[in-house]
């Protein structure tokens, strides 16, 4: 796969990556001696729920019927709604057709909203901004920027993954990331044609008014504000995740499938568990954006319409996520 191909992605999928291809461990659904069902970041043994933490013990009672959406209310007046759906932004068979509820609420809403929108300026346009930002311009390689280790390692996953050593070396290493992250989701059967928020946008066609909460220049410059220490490490744990194979990618559908807000928080976090710098980068992709996010909604809402929300299912859980940031703003969240 070339860096155009890559660039074809789109640049909310490749956010979607960016904690994906940085994730150091799964996630694994456990059951106790009693049959009570569990989730921790280690493989299962025989452990109760109660020793386990309460936010990890309380997952065992599921409604498996939930969906990783949420409806949006207050109780202010003028205030609108808004449906709350996680987007995958890579899919694949396992979570298309949506199902009917989803489609329900959005036939039910005013405007669709998604994290970005990538034809409102092209996608020749988007994939030419991406490319770039992600290239070194001043004749120095990838190879100049990294420690030869990393380099070497680059180069053994990129051959694997029949990327060539030139194609390779023109990439700064959070796109070289984010390249072999896309290319291992395709090889193991995932296509951004078939993800969540691509196929919102094709079914609504001219039938509702659209907006994107964030631009492509916003999220191309999302990744210039890390240091080259801060995207070698990217890209190390990128190359440390891809050893461990395509079950990282099905947890991730998995607890999409299950309205499991939970379980995908545990996989975001544990993701960024590596000290200051894994701290960095989650707070430019995951932190700040998510306060973005809610502030951004809060604002559309003010109009009284009924919105239909679509952003990557890792920025809606957990105590920084949309859903608690939108509680303390005095909205009721139920969850479809």
């Amino acid at each position: 796969m070339t860096l155009n191909k890559v660039s074809r992605h789109g640049l909310a999928s490749l956010l979607f990556l960016a904690y994906l291809g940085c994730a150091q461990a799964g996630v694994y659904k456990c059951t106790d001696a009693k049959g009570h069902v569990f989730y921790r970041d280690t493989p299962c043994q025989e452990l109760t729920t109660a020793k386990l933490p309460s936010h990890l013990s309380q997952l065992g009672n599921q409604d498996q019927t939930r969906l990783f959406m949420w409806k949006a209310s207050s109780q202010k007046p003028g205030k609108g709604a808004a449906y709350l759906l996680g987007s995958m932004h890579f899919g694949s068979s396992e979570i298309l057709p949506l199902p009917a509820r989803i489609m329900d609420a959005y036939i039910a809403s005013d405007v669709l909203v998604v994290e970005a929108n990538v034809e409102n300026s092209g996608a020749g346009e988007a994939a030419r901004k991406l490319a770039e930002a992600g290239t070194y311009h001043d004749g120095s390689i990838l190879e100049n920027h990294v420690k030869p280790a990393t380099w070497q390692k680059t180069l053994e996953a990129a051959k694997r993954l029949s990327l060539t050593e030139d194609a390779m070396k023109p990439q700064k290493p959070w796109m070289a990331a984010l390249s072999l992250t896309a290319t291992a989701l395709k090889s193991a059967g995932y296509d951004q044609s078939m993800g969540i928020d691509q196929t919102m946008i094709k079914e609504n066609g001219i039938k509702k008014p659209m907006l994107e909460i964030e631009s492509v220049d916003q999220q191309v410059k999302l990744f210039e504000q890390f240091s080259p220490q801060e995207q070698e490490q990217m890209l190390l744990q990128s190359l440390q995740d891809l050893n461990r194979g395509p079950d990282q990618f099905k947890q991730i559908i998995d607890a999409w499938k299950n309205g499991d807000v939970e379980a995908m928080d545990i996989i975001v976090r544990q993701s960024f568990d590596a000290g200051a710098t894994s701290n960095k980068l989650y707070q430019v992709l995951f932190s700040d954006r998510n306060t973005a996010m809610t502030n951004k909604i809060d604002e559309l809402l003010d109009d009284g319409r009924t919105y239909f929300i679509v952003i990557g299912a890792g920025h809606l859980g957990g105590e920084q996520g949309v859903l608690k940031q939108l509680e303390a703003k005095g909205y009721t969240l139920t969850q479809s």
